[in-house]
């Protein structure tokens, strides 16, 4: 049966979405300047959203980019930031010590069990979603250790000359609802009970899964 037009359109954006997410991921020292231009200082208030859920002990700061949220982590915890990416990891550099970087598969975390007391993640990629991942995340949470993630952000206030940039936002990332949360169940793990958190920022939102790891083995998930 031949794809209908909404699904060819949605297709051919996800596509588009992949391509582009790769090409930052390869030049990383644009994709700061970029969301600043499309986003304004939105994007990184929506990074900030994790800050009140970090408290003493160490973060993981999982698919952690060029590292810009890595210093303000720091001054709440221990902080270590993970990517796969050698050029998100060259830019992060930049900013904070080398030893608070480490180059890993989100798969395959280079942590012992139990090792942070929080792991937060901020637009990260399609890994976030894999079961390996989450696997990992809950056995390097320690019991209790809280798993925060932005999984995206809105701005529902473009104003003056943002107002063009908003709308070609709207034709690269789609119609959505306002205010809608994502399905409970995208980051669904047993031992990694959470809940959808909205947290209001000055033009937009910021969508937070926020779970804490229970005392069930990681395995059992």
């Amino acid at each position: 049966m031949p794809m209908s037009d909404k699904r060819r359109t949605r297709e051919i954006r996800r596509r588009l979405q992949l391509w582009s997410f790769d090409q930052l991921y390869r030049h990383a020292w644009f994709y700061d300047p970029l969301s600043r231009l499309v986003f304004g200082g939105e994007w990184h208030r929506w990074r900030q959203a994790v800050l009140p859920f970090v408290g003493p002990g160490r973060v993981l700061d999982l698919g952690c980019g060029t590292g810009a949220l890595l210093p303000e982590l720091h001054e709440r915890a221990i902080a270590v930031g993970v990517d796969r990416s050698p050029s998100m990891l060259r830019v992060a550099s930049r900013r904070v010590r080398r030893g608070w970087l480490v180059r890993a598969a989100a798969g395959a975390l280079p942590f012992r069990d139990a090792a942070f007391t929080t792991v937060v993640s901020t637009f990260p990629a399609p890994f976030i979603l894999e079961r390996d991942t989450l696997a990992e995340v809950a056995r390097v949470l320690e019991p209790g250790g809280r798993f925060v993630v932005v999984l995206g952000g809105e701005i529902t206030d473009w104003r003056g000359w943002r107002r063009p940039v908003g709308a070609l936002a709207r034709l690269f990332y789609g119609d959505r609802v306002r205010d809608a949360t994502p399905s409970t169940d995208v980051l669904a793990y047993p031992a990694l009970p959470g809940v959808w958190h909205t947290v209001a920022t000055p033009r937009g939102h910021a969508h937070l899964w926020v779970a804490s790891r229970t005392d069930r083995p990681a395995a059992g998930g």
